[in-house]
């Protein structure tokens, strides 16, 4: 058993080519700072222009030391400011167990 968070966020009109940038770049950071599995996708039927991006923990333990941790980390703060304005809304979460 697991915990996989899946974070959608819906593409700001006329910002697509610099949200998926973004969406590659927050991938590599997390993946290379936090160690995580993240992967990342478009939606391309129903919600078109959604991006999601997936990542897997051992536990909500595991999940809630990484949340903590890039709370106060600098890089990635400075990396999340550069969202603003790419997306319509916040970001919505959903946080599974995996089986």
């Amino acid at each position: 058993m697991g915990v996989r968070l899946i974070r959608k966020a819906r593409i700001a009109d006329g910002k697509r080519d610099e949200a998926l940038a973004f969406a590659a770049e927050a991938t590599d950071h997390y993946t290379e700072t936090y160690g995580l599995n993240v992967t990342w996708g478009l939606e391309v039927g129903g919600d078109v222009g959604t991006i999601y991006w997936f990542a897997d923990y051992d536990s909500l333990a595991a999940y809630e030391a990484v949340v903590q941790a890039a709370m106060v980390n600098a890089a990635t703060n400075k990396m999340l400011d550069q969202a603003v304005g790419l997306f319509e809304s916040p970001a919505q979460d959903k946080i599974v167990y995996t089986m």
